[in-house]
């Protein structure tokens, strides 16, 4: 009669460790899951980066073209090409300033997002790690189950002697 004891363990264990790996393969789903939408995220990021750089870099033209015809209608003295001068170097260092706040920004949306990936994947791992442990510890009691259940069986069952 303990065997049917042990068999009822039995199927609960199988239940068990049947429902762990399905959680394993959950998790792991999930894990590509955030890898692709790291990897979206950083092209799109990137893309978002290029497309304002090229739009600074547009604007940087038109403002160096624009000066350089607001000064060539001032005549060509040495006061005039000075003045010029200082105008686009005024022009490029606020792109360049333009720039790096572009720069730190996006890096900065980039860590963020980054940041927030790794922490789920951590949670991720730390779950996966916790279910592993869990389903090597039902799959042992499910084998030594199984050895108690044959165990149990061979001694209640009759012996005949002669």
């Amino acid at each position: 009669m303990g065997w049917v004891t042990l068999s009822l363990r039995k199927m609960a264990l199988k239940q068990r460790v049947s429902n762990l790996e399905y959680r394993l393969v959950q998790i792991s789903q999930q894990q590509q899951t955030l890898a692709n939408q790291s990897s979206y995220a950083q092209r799109y990021m990137g893309m978002m980066q290029n497309q304002s750089m090229m739009q600074l870099n547009v604007d940087r033209q038109n403002y160096l073209k624009d000066a350089r015809n607001n000064f060539s209608n001032n005549g060509s003295d040495y006061q005039s090409q000075l003045d010029l001068q200082t105008a686009l170097d005024d022009i490029n260092l606020n792109y360049q300033f333009e720039q790096m706040n572009m720069e730190s920004v996006f890096q900065a949306q980039e860590d963020s997002m980054l940041k927030e990936i790794n922490s789920q994947q951590q949670q991720l791992e730390l779950e996966q790690e916790q279910i592993q442990t869990q389903l090597a510890a039902a799959q042992a009691e499910l084998e030594s189950l199984d050895s108690a259940i044959t165990n149990d069986i061979k001694n209640g069952a009759i012996k005949l002697t002669s």
